[in-house]
Formats: structure tokens, sequence, C-alpha cells
């Protein structure tokens, strides 16, 4: 298992993110090790979630 962390740090920021299917709302949500290959693959290819992932606003852990 995983978890990915959400900090909805500024009122610009969408109030979820979807990504393949799955809602991440502010907060922790936890996601299975098989969702997280296929997610860590998609923001590979997607500038905004890497800008996410840069500025600690997606936060993933093992």
């Amino acid at each position: 298992m995983a978890t990915v962390n959400y900090k909805q740090t500024g009122k610009y920021l969408p109030p979820e993110i979807f990504i393949l299917g799955i809602c991440f709302v502010p907060g922790v949500t936890e996601i299975s090790s098989e969702q997280l290959t296929e997610i860590r693959t998609v923001i590979k290819s997607d500038r905004l979630l890497q800008h996410y992932l840069e500025q600690k606003i997606l936060i993933i852990k093992d």
C-alpha cells in the first residue's frame, strides 16, 4: 500500500484531483502498489502533476 497526500494550499488549486479515475481530495488517500505504478507513469507525462509534486502539493509515499 502507498499513500498520496494532497495539500490544497491555495484558493486556485482544485478541490479534488482525478488521476486514472481515482479522486484525491485534500488529505491522505491510500492506493495499491499497482495503482501507484500507473499513477507514476501518468505523472511523468503530465507537466501540471509534475509541478504539484515539485511544490509538495502532491506527496507520494511508498
